[in-house]
């Protein structure tokens, strides 16, 4: 409905204050964010490879993009990491509101199915959809090595590194693959 979405809307502004206030986004999130964009891991990629070139050392970059991530989103572990964040009551409220007892149907070959619950998953179109995936992600970079970069947009992430020879860049490359 039009009402719900404009209700949507204020939320994520609010949330969006909330967040950016107190920094809970990883610092090269750059997806669905006012003031970044692609450009500026693209920048930051772009300058670490040349500098690493002018120092004589190899570098690689690894990008990845999470296929239905925003249906991946498990609501029982968003709804703890959002109580972890200690945001304001009304917006833990509503959230979860938001979250809780979601039901969806399977039509196939005319027949409708009973509706069942649905346990993750943010809703498609939702203007809450994108920043309540990037909060759920938010700490999926805490555990990359100290001699690794990364930038993210969304669902997507670039990982690079460099290193003086191709075998310990192909080491480095193989532990991200694991």
């Amino acid at each position: 409905s039009c009402l719900g979405k404009l209700l949507e809307k204020i939320i994520k502004s609010r949330l969006m204050l909330e967040v950016e206030r107190r920094q809970l986004l990883p610092q090269h999130q750059a997806g669905f964010r006012s003031k970044k964009s692609t450009i500026n891991n693209i920048v930051r990629l772009e300058r670490y490879a040349r500098d690493n070139l002018l120092r004589s050392r190899h570098s690689a970059v690894i990008f990845f993009d999470i296929k239905a991530a925003f249906d991946s989103v498990w609501h029982d572990g968003l709804i703890h990491k959002i109580n972890d964040f200690n945001l304001p009551p009304y917006l833990i409220n509503y959230l979860i509101s938001f979250l809780d007892n979601r039901t969806a149907n399977i039509e196939f070959e005319g027949s409708l199915s009973r509706p069942f619950k649905l346990k993750s998953g943010t809703p498609q179109g939702s203007p809450l959809s994108p920043i309540l995936y990037i909060l759920f992600t938010a700490d999926s970079m805490n555990g990359i090595p100290d001699h690794t970069e990364h930038g993210l947009f969304a669902d997507d992430t670039a990982l690079w590194t460099s290193s003086n020879t191709t075998s310990n860049l192909s080491s480095r490359l193989q532990q991200w693959m694991n």
